[in-house]
């Protein structure tokens, strides 16, 4: 195998070819044969794809702008390799050919190539023939020929057996080191065997060549960098307020389509993308900003031929939290208090995270927004964002007003403690009301429900009949008879408890819990 630089697909195709070589003087059987003819057609896809890629390679040299003598010397040499590696090439296939042929010049096809054994070596062994010394010396000059051409170092292609340390045993002795390259390659060797290791033979040429263009381009100036993409460019602001002056810079950004280069920030790498807008080759950089005042980075990119770097400085300032809490100015104790936290300064990146002190924070629906539940008379509430304390904000804690105790009649209309009711009413309701401004600022938190209460129809000072109640309505309809007027009904509530925003039934301290309502 060749010295150069050989590509994944190059390894395997060339260890393919080593195990069935040793195959072969192992056992020569038609299963053997027939892989050899599926790798020849595979090397022969090789030789046709690397052609190809060298055609490429010369025509991106005869491009090269450079002037300079060395670069027009090189750019000629390119073509000279590129013919001299197309006629070898050629010379090997003609050789093929005639190895593919019976002795009266008739092709061998299908499984008469594949399982023929002698002619190959009955052609390249004969004393008389041309063809063996035609293959070799074909070989040997391309080799000489291109070191002159490229001013480079090659291995030799007529390997004997002894070039080959695979070869060697342990004392460093090799079987067929007394061969020639002509007899190692084609003695005992069947036809499509041989035909295979020529054509192998020719990927080697073309690997050799393509080391040698690569060489080439450098002295032709290829290696500079192109630049076929220019674009304007601002660095300007990204955020300006309305009634502002807006400043930037406009220059002219320029960059080579064929070249993806690699991009970094403070040396970590970056993902680099082609830009749809531009076309240019971009990396996306995304941080979280940390500290007050000027900030700085490092920007690199780094090519095939160059490094560039760049500190990237920008100003850091304190984001302002703003609070949106309705229309209060604090918060109920024990309540889920609806409370929305803005920064507009981060703008859509604003996504925060909440600790509080002598109260629990819920997350709302969308960013920013809360539900905070204080458990003290003083809250502060630490707002963050992306990992990092942004702000804090205080707030004052009300106690939880007490409710109102209303008394209703059947059809619920509020009953006037003055003027009372009439003898015969057969139901009240006692309700217990929440202050309006608590229920319109935590309405989840102002239900409250009458739990147990004492009703007394009185007559003077003495009592008719006692009702122990555990409803909030109270059937009088026992009473009807005994009602006389001048009497009246005494409520005493005894228990009563608010349904929190936690769904928790909490106890109410009563106050003002006793009503008289005449009789008439």
């Amino acid at each position: 195998m060749s010295g150069g630089k050989e590509t994944p697909r190059q390894k395997m195709i060339g260890m393919m070819y080593l195990v069935l070589t040793a195959l072969l003087a192992l056992n020569v059987s038609s299963a053997v044969l027939e892989k050899f003819a599926i790798l020849n057609s595979t090397l022969i896809d090789l030789v046709n794809e690397n052609s190809g890629a060298n055609e490429k390679k010369l025509l991106n040299i005869q491009g090269s702008t450079s002037k300079t003598p060395n670069a027009l010397d090189a750019i000629e040499k390119a073509k000279e390799v590129r013919a001299l590696s197309s006629k070898t090439i050629a010379t090997l296939d003609s050789i093929k050919d005639i190895l593919g042929r019976e002795h009266n010049g008739k092709p061998m096809v299908g499984d008469e190539l594949v399982g023929n054994t002698n002619i190959s070596e009955e052609k390249m062994l004969n004393d008389k023939s041309k063809l063996a010394p035609n293959y070799e010396q074909t070989l040997v000059k391309f080799h000489d020929k291109l070191q002159e051409l490229s001013k480079m170092q090659f291995p030799k292609l007529d390997k004997r057996a002894t070039d080959f340390k695979e070869l060697k045993n342990e004392k460093g002795e090799v079987e067929h080191g007394d061969k020639s390259f002509i007899e190692f390659s084609f003695e005992g060797t069947p036809t499509m065997a041989a035909i295979t290791g020529i054509t192998q033979m020719q990927s080697e040429v073309l690997e050799y060549e393509a080391l040698a263009l690569d060489s080439l381009a450098v002295r032709a100036g290829q290696d500079e960098r192109k630049f076929d993409v220019v674009v304007p460019m601002v660095i300007g602001p990204s955020i300006v307020a309305s009634g502002a002056k807006y400043e930037g810079r406009l220059f002219m950004a320029a960059a080579s389509s064929g070249e993806t280069p690699e991009m970094f920030r403070n040396g970590a790498p970056l993902a680099v993308t082609t830009d749809a807008e531009t076309s240019i080759k971009v990396a996306k950089i995304e941080f979280t900003a940390t500290g007050v005042g000027e900030q700085s980075y490092k920007a690199t990119i780094r090519t095939k031929k160059d490094t560039l770097n760049r500190i990237i400085k920008y100003q850091a300032i304190a984001p302002t939290i703003q609070v949106f809490n309705g229309n209060a100015p604090s918060l109920y104790q024990n309540c889920g208090n609806f409370v929305t936290f803005a920064c507009p300064v981060l703008g859509a990146s604003f996504n925060p995270s909440f600790t509080g002190k002598g109260a629990t924070v819920e997350k709302g629906d969308a960013p920013g927004k809360t539900v905070i539940v204080p458990v003290d008379r003083k809250v502060v509430i630490t707002v963050s964002n992306a990992g990092s304390v942004i702000g804090t904000q205080g707030f004052d804690v009300k106690l939880i007003p007490k409710p109102r105790y209303v008394p209703r009649d059947n059809n619920g209309k509020e009953i006037d403690l003055k003027n009372g009711v009439k003898a015969g009413l057969t139901g009240l309701r006692i309700s217990a009301d929440a202050d309006d401004n608590f229920k319109a600022e935590v309405p989840k938190d102002a239900n409250y429900r009458i739990r147990t209460m004492e009703v007394i129809l009185a007559r003077g000072t003495a009592p008719v009949a006692t009702i122990n109640a555990t409803s909030e309505i109270l059937d009088l309809a026992p009473w009807r008879s005994q009602m006389r007027p001048g009497d009246r009904i005494v409520v005493s509530i005894k228990s009563v408890t608010r349904k929190t925003y936690t769904g928790q039934d909490e106890k109410v301290d009563i106050v003002g819990g006793t009503m008289n309502i005449p009789i008439q």
